[in-house]
């Protein structure tokens, strides 16, 4: 048994360097796109309308090009347009995460209890009652956040992805359903600073965050790895309880 969840610990760190490198892939393609956009911007007037769009479909009855929609598009306007594009790249690539992440949860679980399971809440909790070393290690470890929490959070993140374009009603009903899933009552400011992190506006986002370090060079929150790293510490706590136990952390 042993054996079959390290491979499959294997396959998800593989699966995720690829979806690491997709994100280095998306990202660098904007920051040329943004270069380009910067270029325009120096001689044109940020408001000034730079093209018309005319947007058309293929009739299935006439066999002809119908126009319904015409736009006209500023370079502020593609500058909204092209960063809202790259969140939204970054949050299927997230999504994409999240369900490898969840099946090989899921996996794990069923080989340990020969039970399926579709509710992850009870799968961690099944971990942290059963594995004392992995329950100290969702509390206490170098991101300073509840991993439990943590995993909740990018599992409803992948859910408003999904289903609703990035987007959630109210932080506050959202916040509280990741907490309230948890079990966990103790610091709770906290934990919903942690959360309203990844919103604005109401929408998932995960683009670079500035570091306010008063330095020249702007430096930036790799936001997405940050996401990434907390599915993957998990599935690394996992993997060290059962597979290595004498070297668990």
């Amino acid at each position: 048994m042993k054996d079959i969840i390290r491979e499959k610990y294997q396959k998800l760190r593989e699966d995720f360097a690829e979806l690491n490198l997709l994100q280095r892939v998306v990202n660098d393609a904007f920051k040329r796109e943004f270069e380009v956009l910067a270029e325009h911007e120096k001689s044109n007037d940020p408001s000034k309308i730079v093209s018309h769009e005319a947007f058309g479909f293929d009739n299935p009855f006439s066999g002809r090009l119908e126009k319904y929609a015409f736009r006209k598009t500023t370079i502020k306007t593609l500058k909204e347009i092209t960063v809202s594009h790259k969140n939204t790249q970054y949050c299927w690539l997230i999504a994409d995460a999240f369900e490898k992440f969840e099946k090989y949860l899921k996996f794990v679980y069923e080989r340990l209890t020969t039970r399926k399971e579709r509710d992850l809440k009870k799968i961690l909790s099944y971990f942290s009652n059963n594995y004392d070393s992995l329950k100290k290690n969702e509390e206490t470890n170098a991101f300073e956040v509840n991993l439990k929490i943590a995993v909740l959070l990018v599992e409803k993140l992948r859910h408003a992805i999904v289903h609703n374009q990035g987007k959630i009603e109210d932080l506050e009903i959202f916040t509280n359903k990741v907490i309230n899933d948890s079990g966990i009552n103790n610091n709770r400011d906290e934990h919903e600073l942690f959360i309203s992190q990844f919103f604005i506006e109401n929408r998932v986002t995960l683009l670079e965050s500035p570091i306010a370090d008063g330095l020249l060079l702007q430096r930036y929150h790799n936001v997405y790895r940050h996401v990434a790293s907390y599915l993957l510490s998990y599935a690394y706590l996992v993997n060290e309880v059962i597979v290595q136990p004498e070297e668990s952390v």
